[in-house]
């Protein structure tokens, strides 16, 4: 199946599932013109972390990940986006998306944080949730006292239809989350057009569109 979206080019892809060598290549290439000053033992500590996020993201089904580090109204703001595929048995995505709704009410209450969306390739239930679930460990702390970082997150459940990729019994599950919380509108927006631009097709066939960002999924 190819799955094509638009990300900004502000976002650093990570690359799920790569092997050691291409670690340090991707390292190198992420910290730009900062690796000519890297130590070899600083680029190789690079290269581990970097192997280490990457087989992660693999074994959770993460098929595009990335991060952010811009300024917003001149203040700092950082964010993290995943892109995964879960195996979801339904016979109607619109039957899938009602059910999905459902659990995360259930889970998280019906005060706004469950909502169902229409999109350009069909329907999908977006859940929103802030939590204190960071901790910057004490060691790195003026206090020596580990320190909760509030984040907040919004996550995108959609069910690939059967009309885009006959058989299909997939759901892609898109996950933005940040601790910039003020600058959580531009966020949003910025993942309401990734969502809006999601297209899909049957591997080795072209999608309606080609927006930037495409990647097949196996």
């Amino acid at each position: 199946m190819n799955v094509t979206f638009q990300v900004p080019p502000f976002f650093q892809e990570i690359v799920p599932g790569l092997a050691p060598d291409r670690a340090r290549t991707a390292a190198a290439a992420r910290a730009g013109s900062r690796a000519d000053t890297l130590s070899e033992d600083q680029l190789d500590g690079l290269a581990a972390e970097y192997a280490r996020a990457s087989a992660a993201l693999a074994a959770a089904n993460v098929f595009y990940a990335a991060t952010c580090l811009v300024t917003i109204g001149g203040d700092p703001s950082s964010g993290t986006l995943l892109l995964a595929r879960e195996p979801l048995t339904y016979r109607d995505p619109g039957t899938a998306v009602a059910g999905i709704g459902e659990v995360m009410a259930r889970r998280h209450g019906t005060d706004g944080a469950v909502r169902q969306w229409d999109l350009p390739c069909g329907q999908a239930v977006l859940v929103f949730e802030q939590s204190a679930a960071l901790r910057i460990p004490g060691e790195l702390t003026a206090s020596g006292e580990d320190v909760p970082v509030e984040v907040v997150q919004i996550q995108a459940y959609v069910p690939v239809p059967h009309e885009a990729v006959p058989g299909a019994q997939d759901m892609i599950v898109a996950t933005f989350s940040t601790p910039s919380t003020d600058h959580w509108e531009e966020y949003c927006e910025v993942m309401a057009a990734l969502l809006r631009s999601l297209t899909f097709a049957p591997e080795g066939e072209p999608s309606a569109s080609t927006p930037a960002g495409g990647v097949p999924v196996a």
